[in-house]
């Protein structure tokens, strides 16, 4: 956790000076001069606090907004996803939002999600599964994910070697932008079959009507931070 304090802080450096965050955080501005240039970091008492008043800054919608192209058929997201900046800042959202949750697995749902899967696996250091588009094991040794998007005919397939899933997991699900309730439904299924807990869900994007139908097993949290 003082890892992601610490770079809301620099994200945050980016826009105010040290006497307004002085002010955010209710921190001195000489401690925060030593936290920003890592001669020092925050006391874990202090962490929590330290991101609560952050937190309560950032608009975060608002800078999702401005970095995707939204439009009447789909969402754009490459620009948000391939900026460090934007991936620890939101990663920030998912360390907040399911902190004290039991967690052994990140699964991105999609090829976009898998740059902000890799840096919260990183901050938690917890495992990625990892799904493929191709069937790139024998049918014996792969779990099969089938699931539908609406205004498509066809069903879409994504593939997970079973060995890497065991009843000892619980695993939290990354969407970059969600288009389909199918796609988590077919997840939550293959992930129970395997004896595993579902954790929750997070999403950058989702449109709403389908959001709403999203439903999780009981105990899982579901988090999106703008809804189209």
């Amino acid at each position: 956790m003082e890892t992601v304090a610490l770079d809301l802080l620099k994200l945050l450096k980016q826009k105010y000076d040290y006497k307004t965050l002085s002010k955010i955080t209710g921190l001195p501005t000489s401690t925060l001069t030593r936290y920003i240039k890592n001669k020092t970091v925050p006391r874990d008492q202090n962490v929590k606090k330290l991101i609560e008043k952050i937190a309560s800054t950032i608009d975060i919608a608002e800078i999702i907004r401005e970095k995707v192209l939204i439009n009447e058929e789909d969402v754009d997201v490459y620009e948000l996803v391939s900026n460090p900046n934007m991936l620890k800042l939101i990663n920030f959202f998912i360390i907040n939002e399911f902190s004290g949750s039991k967690l052994t697995a990140i699964m991105p749902l999609d090829a976009h999600s898998i740059p902000l899967s890799a840096v919260s696996a990183i901050t938690v250091d917890r495992r990625i599964l990892l799904l493929s588009e191709r069937p790139l094991w024998d049918d014996e040794e792969a779990i099969t994910l089938t699931y539908k998007i609406p205004g498509f005919v066809e069903k879409f397939k994504m593939w997970l070697p079973k060995n890497v899933v065991s009843s000892k997991d619980s695993v939290l699900m990354i969407s970059s932008f969600l288009n389909s309730d199918s796609l988590v439904n077919s997840a939550v299924s293959m992930l129970q079959k395997r004896g595993a807990s579902i954790t929750g869900l997070f999403s950058i994007m989702a449109k709403e009507q389908l959001w709403k139908k999203v439903l999780l097993p009981p105990g899982s949290r579901k988090k999106c931070l703008l809804l189209v």
